[in-house]
């Protein structure tokens, strides 16, 4: 005997006679096979298929690659753009060529804006003062150009001022080589040779004064010279007198009261006197020689904002233990504790 099954003449699957789906597989026979006709229309669906599936992503890649571009090629000219933007306001506004040092009573800039303190004025930019103001520039050059009450004046350059009415200060002693400035009129043009001086334009002229060193008139190809204590007029018709005027009278009030203030903070005595000299005409001196030395080596602290010139030995030198008495235009500084002469 043996435990092997009985050949019933049915093929055996893969799973064995009891196998359900071997036994539907047999029972079902081959299929019949698919015609070629039928599987080359087929491969032919399938394959325009595809075509079209790589085709779509081909565009769709295609369109973000142009779209990404674009986008680069418009930040681009947004960013040169703007770069040319910014040179044209730059190059438009111009360079700075004076800071507004002080301003009193009601003072515009050109361009209708308010001249504060602070403000930059750059190449054709200015400021007009009505009555009762007054305006201090101090131009790159270290030029210091005081503006009286109905004044218009306009620079076209650091060293060119072009004044339309009114009357300005001039101080370039000191801070620039001669020839630093040049003050231009329907009258004529005026140039400096490192001096202080007023040029003032009325209705009756052309008027320069001249305070320390000398300036030069200039019109229809003559020169006049004007040196300290010197006033030239010049008329409409070109006519040219001279006078005198004095160097540290009331002719020079209205220019003292717009001085920008001298800061003591840190400088010494010697420092103070010397601008004291410039701003009022004045020679200080010392009643004991022998204390010059010393106390033109004294440190200052504070500043002298809001005063005037010619006030501010009354609060500087008792804070150096000084005190001081006028004579005509000399300033004698003596020790406080010393018996007035």
């Amino acid at each position: 005997m043996s435990d092997e099954p009985r050949n019933s003449g049915t093929p055996a699957g893969p799973a064995g006679p009891d196998d359900p789906v071997g036994r539907l597989i047999r029972l079902a026979g081959r299929r019949q096979a698919v015609p070629e006709e039928r599987l080359s229309r087929l491969r032919a669906v399938v394959h325009a298929s595809w075509r079209r599936s790589v085709s779509r992503d081909r565009r769709r890649g295609l369109a973000a690659l142009i779209g990404m571009q674009i986008g680069a090629a418009a930040a681009v000219a947004m960013l040169v753009g703007g770069v040319y933007w910014l040179h044209d306001r730059t190059r438009g506004a111009g360079a700075p060529v004076a800071t507004i040092v002080r301003a009193d009573g009601r003072a515009l800039r050109l361009d209708g804006r308010a001249a504060e303190p602070g403000g930059l004025l750059v190449e054709g930019g200015g400021v007009t003062t009505d009555a009762g103001a007054r305006v201090a520039l101090r131009t790159v050059d270290g030029v210091s150009i005081r503006v009286d009450s109905g004044t218009e004046l306009r620079l076209t350059a650091a060293r060119i001022v072009e004044l339309q009415r009114g009357a300005i200060y001039v101080d370039t002693q000191g801070s620039a080589p001669s020839g630093a400035i040049e003050v231009r009129t329907r009258l004529g043009t005026i140039f400096d040779t490192g001096t202080q001086f007023e040029v003032r334009l009325a209705g009756d002229g052309l008027q320069l004064t001249v305070r320390t060193g000398g300036a030069r008139l200039a019109r229809d190809g003559r020169t006049s010279p004007a040196t300290a204590g010197t006033r030239l007029h010049v008329n409409d018709a070109g006519a040219v007198e001279t006078g005198t005027v004095a160097v540290d009278g009331s002719e020079w009030d209205w220019e003292e009261s717009i001085a920008p203030p001298f800061e003591l903070e840190g400088r010494t005595l010697g420092d103070y006197l010397d601008w004291l000299e410039r701003e009022t005409g004045w020679q200080a001196t010392f009643a004991d020689a022998s204390i010059a030395g010393t106390a033109r080596a004294i440190v200052l602290h504070g500043s002298t904002s809001g005063v005037r010139p010619a006030d501010t030995p009354d609060a500087v030198l008792p804070a150096c233990g000084l005190r001081h008495r006028l004579e005509g235009r000399v300033l004698i500084i003596e020790r406080s504790g010393d018996e007035a002469r």
